[in-house]
């Protein structure tokens, strides 16, 4: 048996047991004395616990009402480290993962990872998601697969790759699309 406790995140009340609220804990402190000194640190905070309240949200079940330490992993691979939020200032005390926190977030380092993008597509979003990845324009990429289309290969290849990537549908995915490119 655990124990449970009642926290508030941006106005919504969750259950969330003793372990994984330890580890929230001890994220959100380390965000707070990252942005405790500046002015818009505040909304950052404020941001973030509205960003997080969605995540529990969307990982509760009507059946399953109390947040686990899986949960808290999740969703903080997903926000990634406190230093990564709005950057890392002289000074600052870091957040290291040795903090109670022993999930896969990487330093806040994002990993790319090819997906179609469904949002920004002429056909299935294929050329938009080779941009991302390759940090490109995706015109650039729509003009060469129309050029290797009047070569005999640009069909096939959009083809295989239509079939093979799969759609960045949630926002982790989207996120592993978008990681180190510059054209968002």
């Amino acid at each position: 048996m655990k124990r449970t406790i009642q926290i508030n995140l941006a106005g919504t009340i969750f259950n969330i047991d003793d372990d994984a609220y330890e580890i929230l804990r001890d994220y959100l402190n380390a965000v707070e004395r990252q942005f405790m000194s500046s002015v818009e640190g505040r909304e950052v905070i404020s941001d973030l616990e509205m960003r997080m309240s969605e995540l529990f949200t969307e990982r509760l079940k009507p059946l399953r009402q109390v947040i686990a330490i899986d949960d808290v992993k999740e969703v903080l691979n997903i926000l990634g480290a406190p230093d990564d939020i709005g950057g890392h200032r002289e000074g600052a005390p870091r957040y290291s993962q040795s903090q109670s926190y022993s999930g896969r977030y990487d330093g806040g380092r994002r990993h790319r990872r090819m997906y179609r993008d469904g949002q920004d597509k002429s056909l299935g979003g294929v050329c938009s998601g080779l941009a991302y990845y390759f940090n490109t324009d995706p015109l650039l990429l729509r003009i060469l697969f129309v050029v290797g289309l009047f070569m005999g290969f640009g069909f096939l290849l959009y083809l295989i790759l239509w079939i093979a990537l799969p759609v960045a549908n949630t926002t982790e995915q989207i996120k592993e699309m978008k990681a180190g490119s510059n054209h968002f």
